[in-house]
């Protein structure tokens, strides 16, 4: 029997996949370290900045930072990250293509930093913002390649930086992978900003991680529990 081959399958993709990121359900006063917590001056620097707002066409700005924020955020200011398919020295952007496995991974990494903490024993909570983000490109599609190649979805990733390596060294948009930590799950790995668009949240949610217990509890709106998971 011949051995199986990794690169042999590629996907025509157009569709959208869930981007999940720390963020904050309600805005902060952008001005509260210029006024010292003066309302007076906090409302002439709001007014201020509303007055060169006017300017500009409606929706700009905050299209603008939807696409920074969901999009070219991994490739303009985190490079450097050695991740599952990145090595360090180029941007790796990361979605999934349902909601459930977003989840599960950003909560299994929330889980392994927090727990790393030296002294971290209490409830930690953070406030995250999930995007649809649409992708059109031409992925090598690894997605039904767990069981033929376990260093996909393994600890270790010396595999699959070697795969992002390559891909992204050759030219190649992404690729669509296995989740290592939602079973059924897929993952889609963009190398490039180019073949990703249209920016829209979908939803806040709000984890309590115990770096003890090792559990991380999700709600979508405040008293209303989701899902907890333990890793």
């Amino acid at each position: 029997m011949a051995a199986p081959l990794l690169f042999d399958k590629t996907r025509d993709f157009d569709g959208d996949a869930y981007r999940n990121i720390v963020s904050l359900r309600e805005s902060e006063d952008l001005f509260s370290d210029l006024s010292g917590g003066d309302e007076f001056l906090s409302a002439v620097a709001t007014a201020a900045e509303m007055k060169v707002k006017a300017d500009i066409p409606s929706g700009f700005l905050q299209r603008g930072f939807h696409y920074a924020t969901s999009i070219t955020y991994p490739f303009e200011h985190e490079p450097y990250l050695r991740t599952r398919y990145g090595n360090g020295s180029f941007g790796v952007w990361y979605g999934s293509l349902a909601i459930d496995t977003t989840i599960h991974e950003t909560a299994f990494h929330m889980v392994r930093e927090e727990a790393g903490i030296e002294g971290n024993h209490g409830l930690i909570v953070r406030e995250r913002a999930v995007y649809l983000v649409r992708c059109q490109a031409l992925l090598i599609d690894l997605s039904g390649k767990r069981k033929a190649f376990p260093g996909l979805v393994a600890q270790d990733y010396g595999l699959t930086q070697q795969i992002g390596e390559r891909l992204h060294r050759e030219g190649h948009p992404g690729l669509l992978a296995p989740s290592a930590r939602h079973e059924m799950g897929t993952n889609l790995v963009a190398l490039t900003p180019t073949v990703l668009s249209d920016p829209r949240p979908f939803c806040y949610l709000i984890y309590f991680c115990d770096p003890v217990r090792r559990m991380v509890t999700i709600e979508r709106q405040p008293g209303e529990i989701l899902t907890s998971l333990s890793f």
